[in-house]
């Protein structure tokens, strides 16, 4: 099997915070090209909104601007999301928070597609961002979280960074997420069969990354050195499959979310 090294960015938006990681990646690697290798593929997006009229509305307005995406269909429910999304295996999936007669449609939806394990990078559209509404959706699998307010031009390039392989949301989305996380009890990850993937020292540390303390608070909080704590990250990133304190951050939401919803 051949690996490609990428370089991902977790891009927070105009004057939000950037964070550069990388890491060994396949699936992805010729995903926007064609069996030859030669001209880019458009990203390909299932739109989910409370109207047929709101969804033509999005799809003309995301194609006519850019040839590096294409909506592949339009739904206004989450039943009909998650069979479009079946159905079509998008790239992205944009969904509106409010889709027709449910106000949390969008949330619904996007437990769906996460129980379902299906493939594709959802955003959430919300009417405003809030604190509750924020960590719902990341907990639920969201990706991005773009404000309707915003111009289409950032929900263009939130759709291009999440295909990337990005979290797209402003500084203080992810402050919320971040409180969110201290203020729940330590996370607990089981395989198929109950057993414990982490040990006790791993889940102290993930709760203390959690809480935003770099490495070096992080070895004197449990009087260790800083390459341990080092070790102890890498071991975690393998067992969970993720490369960063911020997929880390977003894994352990969404894991107590799930423990949570039982």
């Amino acid at each position: 099997m051949v690996y490609t090294f990428r370089q991902y960015w977790f891009d927070f938006g105009p004057g939000r915070s950037i964070i550069k990681t990388t890491f060994i990646n396949f699936s992805m690697c010729c995903s926007h090209y064609g069996d030859g290798g030669g001209k880019p593929v458009p990203i390909s997006v299932v739109v989910a909104v409370h109207s047929k009229m709101g969804g033509e509305v999005y799809r003309h307005a995301l194609e006519s601007r850019s040839r590096e995406i294409t909506v592949l269909a339009c739904a206004q429910t989450a039943e009909e999301l998650v069979k479009k999304v079946a159905e079509h295996r998008p790239d992205v999936t944009v969904i509106s928070s409010h889709l027709r007669g449910d106000a949390e449609g969008g949330l619904k939806a996007l437990r769906e597609l996460l129980a379902s394990g299906m493939t594709t990078c959802p955003i959430m559209l919300v009417d405003c961002s809030s604190p509750q509404l924020v960590t719902d959706a990341f907990s639920a699998g969201a990706k991005g979280i773009v404000c309707k307010d915003e111009p289409l031009n950032v929900l263009r390039k939130c759709i291009q960074r999440v295909h990337a392989g990005q979290i797209w949301a402003t500084s203080q989305e992810l402050k919320w997420v971040l409180k969110s996380l201290t203020a729940r009890q330590p996370v607990h990850v089981l395989n198929v069969l109950g057993i414990p993937l982490l040990t006790e020292r791993q889940e102290q540390i993930i709760q203390l990354v959690a809480e935003g303390l770099p490495t070096g608070e992080i070895a004197s909080k449990l009087a260790v050195s800083p390459h341990t704590v080092k070790n102890h990250l890498f071991r975690i990133y393998e067992k969970l499959g993720v490369s960063n304190r911020s997929e880390l951050i977003l894994y352990a939401l969404s894991s107590r979310q799930s423990k949570d919803s039982q």
